[in-house]
């Protein structure tokens, strides 16, 4: 007999795979089940930006957390109207109002009929000493593609880190929300 068959005896396939998949899972549980709030930086903390246009006239904005339950420290939006739509970020200067300055929050949402509107997002997470900055600069337009009749949401960041690709991007307005969340950036902080 081969040194493989004799192991193989002793030791069957299955029972091996499974036995490491347990050992895989008690030590990924601690893990996996958290005993307090998600450390700043980690991905239960990332700060996410969901869009949806309900309609030609209207865009909501939801901001929250992808992990359950975080609390931010402090959600900072502020907004720009009232400039022309260029396929671009504006590189004029935008007149900036306050949209929401808010403590302890676990979510925020907003919405806006203005088209094209221009966001600019800060979030502040702490926990145990430690924090993170979650940032974005957006600029979102609702209209038709040239030579199409699909509504569509047009954006675009000048914010790098975020999980919108460079450039403008182009989506269906009838598959938002789902495909309408972004990334914020992860400014760093401390652990």
């Amino acid at each position: 007999m081969k040194r493989l068959e004799i192991f193989g005896r002793y030791f069957p396939g299955p029972l091996v795979a499974t036995t490491l998949l347990l050992v895989l899972l008690i030590l990924l549980t601690p893990v996996l089940v958290p005993n307090g709030p998600p450390a700043p930086g980690t991905i239960f903390t990332e700060a996410d930006l969901t869009v949806d246009c309900p309609s030609s006239n209207l865009t909501n904005f939801y901001i929250h957390s992808a992990g359950l339950g975080v609390r931010y420290t402090q959600i900072e939006v502020w907004s720009a109207t009232g400039f022309n739509w260029t396929g671009g970020f504006p590189s004029g200067a935008l007149n900036w109002s306050r949209v929401v300055d808010g403590p302890a929050l676990v979510a925020f949402q907003f919405n806006s009929s203005a088209n094209p509107i221009a966001l600019n997002i800060t979030i502040l997470y702490t926990y145990s000493g430690g924090h993170a900055y979650y940032v974005g600069e957006f600029t979102f337009f609702v209209g038709y593609p040239v030579g199409s009749s699909t509504l569509s949401l047009f954006s675009v960041t000048i914010t790098s880190g975020t999980s919108l690709p460079s450039g403008v991007s182009s989506i269906p307005v009838v598959d938002l929300p789902e495909y309408g969340s972004i990334v914020l950036a992860d400014a760093g902080g401390s652990p």
